[in-house]
């Protein structure tokens, strides 16, 4: 099934609305007119995503109706319901979403080989933190899963884009981080107002 959405959208823009806490200095208004890949919990800051990523089985659990309230739900096999992709691994980037994906320690980055197959060639990120602001470890306050992410993983998911970010520059793939307090340098920083105007 997931091979339908192969360069759907070749040589447009997307917008990934990750779950920083700098989701919430951002006003999402805008993106009801734009082509976006809302993850995890984002449906409680832009319920309109037009596609939507989880991969945790836990919130399957949490947020079945909000969840199956999506357009397009994309997740890994096994899970009660969406477009399953298989899981390759945690390091690597699938060029090929039928062989399976790579989970890069986040959601995020499954999105990010979600836009790729999808012929996105202006990807931006929004609320790609990879940091805990005080007691707030996602714009929707906290989740103490992750807690000591600043410590274990979020290093390993930097790690992940950290790799691939010259890659997909090679490629003519090129993708913005939205939040100015991110730990996340491999990506330019666009400020967000600058990136809905185009």
């Amino acid at each position: 099934m997931i091979k339908k959405f192969k360069n759907l959208h070749s040589s447009k823009h997307c917008f990934i609305i990750s779950s920083g806490p700098s989701l919430n200095t951002l006003n999402l208004e805008p993106l009801s007119r734009r082509l976006t890949f809302g993850l995890n919990r984002s449906f409680m800051a832009h319920e309109n995503s037009y596609y939507h990523c989880v991969f945790d089985y836990r919130l399957f659990d949490l947020y079945p109706e909000e969840l199956k309230r999506s357009r397009y739900l994309f997740t890994l096999e096994g899970r009660p319901f969406g477009i399953p992709i298989p899981l390759k691994g945690v390091s690597g980037f699938s060029w090929d979403l039928e062989e399976g994906i790579y989970s890069g320690y986040t959601i995020s980055y499954f999105a990010l080989q979600l836009a790729v197959y999808m012929g996105f060639k202006e990807i931006y990120f929004l609320g790609l933190d990879l940091k805990n602001e005080e007691f707030n470890t996602h714009f929707f306050g906290a989740d103490y899963h992750s807690a000591n992410h600043d410590n274990t993983e979020f290093p390993k998911m930097r790690k992940s884009f950290e790799e691939i970010a010259p890659i997909l520059k090679k490629k003519g793939i090129n993708v913005y981080n939205c939040s100015a307090f991110s730990t996340l340098t491999c990506f330019p920083y666009v400020d967000y107002n600058k990136a809905i105007q185009i």
